[in-house]
Formats: C-alpha cells, sequence, structure tokens
C-alpha cells in the first residue's frame, strides 16, 4: 500500500490480522473457498501467501495474472516445510536466510525469487530469530515488490537435491527433555529453539527437566565457561534462582517455569524432589529418547483439536457435595461394583454405551446443564507409558464434550454418546504441557491441575464387580480422571463403580445415585422413546418417602 498498491482482499487466519484489515477497509475473506469465489469475478494480478498455513490449491493462485508468491522463514531449499527457526538453532546454524519463490503445486518448491540472509548469534532464541526473519522478510517484499513493478525479476529454480523438509507433525528429540550427558551446547539450543516469549503460542513443546516424577519447565539455560568435571546431570549447586547442573561438556546453570509462565523457585523444588547439592539427575538413554520422540510425535497431529476444546472448558458444577466443606487432603474411596440388571440382555459394547449414556443424562437432570464437559481417561492409543518420561509426557485425562437434548428420546442421546466415544478414541490425549504453551489456556488455573474436571468417565477392561462394602481402592488412582468423582465402566462385563473424594462426597450419597441409576435405566429398558427429561430417576421408596412421608 505504500509503494501505490491497492490490495483487493485479504484471507485473514487470525484475529489480529483481521483487525487491521478491517481498519484499513480491506474485504476479509474467511477461507480458500471464499477466495476461489472471489477470483471468479474480481481478477488479480498478484497473490502473496505470508505466514499462511493454508495450502493453496492450483485454481487458486493459477489465476493471478502476474503470479503468486510465498514467504517462506527459511533458507529453501533448505529447512523446508513448518518451524524452520526452531529446527535451525537446534542444528545450531549461524548463518540462515528467508525466502519468497513462486507457489506451485508443492510445498516450498517453487522457484526462488528473493532471498535475504540473516545471521543467528549465539544468544538467539526462537522468538528473537523470528523477529529477525520478519524485519528480513519486509525487505524482501519490497525488492518483490519494486522487481514485479519494473518487470525485472529474476527466478531460478531450487536445486531441491539439497532440500530438508520439516513436517507439522514433527517434534524436537525426546519431547524436550534435556539429556544431561549432552553437550553444553545441545542443552542451549534446545532450550533457545523452543522458546517462543511469553505472548506467542509454543507450537513443539517446552524444554524440560525429568525431576523426580514430574516434567519441569525449562526457562532459561546458561553455558558457563568452565567444567566441573563431575558426571553429567550432578547436580553442583542449588539456588533459590536456579540448580548448576553438569553436562557432557561445560556446565550449566538452569531457571526452572510453573506452568502459569512464572519462575519457580529452584531450591524450593529441590526440596520437594528430596534432592541436594551432589545428586544426580535422570540421564535419558537412546531407546528411552526414540520411545519419547515418537509418543510425542503421535500425538502431534491432535493438537489442534485437544486445544480447541481446552478453549472450552468449563466445570460442572456436583449438586451433593457434603455440607461441612474443608480443605483437607483428598480421601479416595471406590464403591463395590454393580451389574446393573436392567442390561442383562444387552451385548458389552451396548452394556456401555447405556451406561455412560444414562450417567450423562442423570448429570444434565442434577445439574440443569445440558452442554457437558468431563474428564475422560483416554487409552494408551499407540503409546506405552513404560517409564516415567512418558507417562509424565502425556494428559491423563481429556475434556470428553456431550450435549444432553432432555426433549430427546435415549436411542438418540446414545448415538450422540458414541460419536463422542469415536471422536477420543481418534484423537487420543494431548501433550501434557500444552496447557503451559498456549497463552490462551495457561491462565487457566484448573488446567495447571492433573484432573481439572471434578467429574470423570472412565472405560476399562477391570471388572468392578466385587462384593463388598465402600473401600479404598488399590486400582483406583489408575482409573481417577475426574477431581472429585469418577465412573468407571467394565467393558468386558458391563458393571460399574464410582471413586470419589470421601472427604467431599458422602458414601451415602454415592449409593443413593446408583440407585437413580438402575431406575433410569430400567425406565429406559421399559420405555425407550419416551423423552430423557420425563424419565423417572427416584425409586419407589424414595419416591414414596419425599411425597408422601414429608408432607404428612
Amino acid at each position: 500500500m505504500e509503494m501505490g498498491h491497492v490490495i483487493g482482499a485479504a484471507l485473514c487466519t487470525d484475529a489480529i490480522f483481521a483487525d487491521w484489515a478491517a481498519r484499513a477497509n480491506i474485504l476479509r475473506i474467511a477461507n480458500v473457498e471464499e477466495l476461489s469465489t472471489l477470483l471468479n469475478t474480481e481478477p488479480v494480478d498478484w497473490i502473496f501467501s505470508v505466514s499462511n498455513p493454508l495450502k493453496l490449491r492450483p485454481d487458486v493462485f493459477e489465476r493471478a495474472r502476474q503470479g503468486a508468491f510465498n514467504y517462506h522463514d527459511g533458507p529453501l531449499p533448505r529447512y523446508a516445510g513448518t518451524h524452520a527457526t526452531s529446527w535451525a538453532l537446534l542444528a545450531q546454524e549461524t548463518e540462515y536466510a528467508v525466502t519468497w519463490h513462486r507457489i506451485d503445486d508443492g510445498v516450498d518448491t517453487g522457484d526462488v525469487v528473493v532471498q535475504r540472509q540473516v545471521l543467528i548469534a549465539p544468544t538467539d532464541t526462537a522468538m528473537t530469530l523470528n523477529l529477525k526473519c520478519y524485519e528480513a522478510a519486509i525487505e524482501g517484499f519490497r525488492e518483490l515488490l519494486t522487481g514485479l513493478k519494473i518487470g525485472k525479476l529474476t527466478a531460478y529454480p531450487q536445486a531441491l537435491v539439497n532440500r530438508s523438509y520439516f513436517p507439522k507433525r514433527r517434534r524436537p528429540d525426546a519431547a524436550g527433555y534435556l539429556r544431561w550427558d549432552r553437550s553444553a551446547q545441545d542443552l542451549s539450543a534446545m532450550t533457545r529453539a523452543l522458546d517462543f516469549g511469553p505472548y506467542h503460542a509454543n507450537p513443539l513443546c517446552l524444554p524440560k527437566a525429568l525431576v523426580g516424577d514430574e516434567a519441569v519447565a525449562i526457562r532459561r539455560l546458561e553455558v558457563l565457561p568452565r567444567r566441573s568435571g563431575f558426571p553429567a546431570g550432578c547436580l553442583l549447586e542449588i539456588h533459590s534462582s536456579h540448580w548448576r547442573v553438569a553436562s557432557g561438556t561445560q556446565d550449566v546453570d538452569v531457571c526452572f517455569g510453573s506452568s502459569d509462565g512464572q519462575v519457580l523457585d529452584a531450591r524450593a523444588l529441590a526440596r520437594h524432589s528430596n534432592l541436594d547439592e551432589g545428586s544426580r539427575l535422570l540421564i535419558l538413554g537412546d531407546e528411552q529418547a526414540r520411545s519419547i520422540t515418537a509418543t510425542h510425535e503421535l500425538l502431534a497431529p491432535r493438537e489442534d483439536f485437544w486445544r480447541r476444546r481446552l478453549e472450552q472448558f468449563r466445570i460442572l458444577k456436583f449438586p451433593f457435595l457434603s455440607s461441612s466443606l474443608s480443605d483437607a487432603p483428598p480421601r479416595w474411596q471406590s464403591s463395590s461394583g454393580c451389574i446393573p440388571s436392567a442390561l442383562a440382555k444387552l451385548s458389552q459394547n451396548d452394556c456401555t454405551e447405556y451406561l455412560v449414556t444414562a450417567w450423562l443424562i442423570y448429570l444434565a437432570r442434577i445439574t440443569g446443564e445440558t452442554e457437558l464437559q468431563l474428564g475422560w481417561k483416554p487409552a494408551a492409543c499407540g503409546w506405552q507409558a513404560d517409564f516415567k518420561a512418558v507417562e509424565v509426557l502425556v494428559a491423563p485425562a481429556v475434556p470428553m464434550e456431550v450435549t444432553i437434548d432432555l426433549a430427546r428420546d435415549f436411542e438418540e442421546m446414545r448415538k450422540a454418546v458414541a460419536a463422542e466415544f469415536a471422536q477420543l478414541r481418534e484423537h487420543g490425549s494431548f501433550a501434557r504441557d500444552l496447557v503451559a504453551r498456549c497463552p490462551t489456556l495457561r491462565g487457566v488455573e484448573a488446567l495447571r491441575s492433573h484432573r481439572p474436571w471434578p467429574i470423570g468417565i472412565t472405560i476399562t477392561t477391570d471388572s468392578c464387580s466385587v462384593d463388598g462394602d465402600l473401600k479404598t481402592s488399590h486400582r483406583a488412582g489408575s482409573a481417577l480422571c475426574g477431581d472429585l468423582l469418577t465412573f468407571e465402566v467394565c467393558a468386558l462385563d458391563g458393571s460399574f463403580r464410582w471413586h470419589f473424594d470421601a472427604s467431599r462426597l458422602a458414601p451415602k450419597q454415592i449409593d443413593r445415585m446408583t440407585q437413580h441409576l438402575q431406575t433410569l435405566l430400567h425406565g429406559v429398558m421399559a420405555d425407550a422413546r419416551q423423552p430423557v427429561g420425563r424419565i423417572e430417576l427416584l425409586p419407589a421408596a424414595e419416591r414414596a418417602y419425599l411425597l408422601e412421608e414429608l408432607n404428612r
């Protein structure tokens, strides 16, 4: 615009760009389909794709009369793909470049028209290098526009034999866990490559250390000039601001951050983890690192799905809490298992769907909420938490979302639950540090806990049909996905039971809920076509007591 050109339209993929376009009175379009429709009636000379996550189709970019061009934040043909600046920092590059190239059918494969050099300093982070690239991109764009205006734009094909490509699902070694036996320069590169600043979402992972049973985020790492000679991973000094740790080469000072982005007290962290000066931090082996990387890359394509759900985070308020609530620590108990007689003739799969659907209907009825979001215990879809670094990498609970329409019948609600089951199976789980990496999520305190949702559901292959009274469960910990209450269903025999915090939820209330659920299921089997909002919940004895005894 400064050079006298007119922007006919802008395809805005973020709010900041959309606001700018609105202030500049530029037509905003929402997607590639709208752009294609616009080009049918409004011819354009050029299309410029800048930091655009959408791939343009040939029927779109071929309609630009004088060409379509893309900005890439890397020195093509090297570092094609996504997150190029982070991969360059991990490779400890010192010379870099940004590229403007023609758009063709491939990904970052078109002829190069402008390339601008960018130097990488030893202290550069992903954030600072991205800022350097943006400045170079603007200079390169002016050069591109000048060349187009005077008709002297030189394009040359990429030497694809030198191409390196980084797909969106690729993730850094060991999901960002620092491997203390590596060089101090490697540890610094990992930390800086994953530092996107406090305001920009981190699309890869946090640099982190495995400390005891927890993954703790690394906020900053400084390479020292000296080498102590102690074994790698040895904790040399503990200060309130940092730890001094021996690496494979020089010693390093490490500062830690909390999940909400604040600086952690390193001395308090050491006390919490029972670490002293002279203790040795875990060294990941190559096989462990490969397993962690594979697990992380399995989770990566599902991340956008879970981020969108987490942005809609909501808590279901349970009405049956004890009146004498206190700050006492949780007292987890498990109820006896129950096999509902009403479902005796159903298949195993139908039993599971009926039980979960009935429980969700019950929740909607007693809370008055129909848009339900609960915790769900995901199955290990392709990953095995066979050691602590993998276990603490994967979120142990994910958001399950179901809308209960009380005017619909049970079968319609069961289909909605079955569709949600399919979604949950398809998307598995997400990396636990996702919340801390997203500015829109890290401010939600509940999301920073292991069990953000008060009520959870888990489907297991462990029979819940155990005789006896309420007891402390030895297996409850692995099944828990609700901070207050978890509904566990066995997929093999159709039994169910509850895991609950007895300091907040009385055992007699658990018995009452079991009776209510049984009554609801009998009502469903008697007449599945009635609206779910009208199915009887109260057993005959409780109903008589409420309607007759209390009114005498």
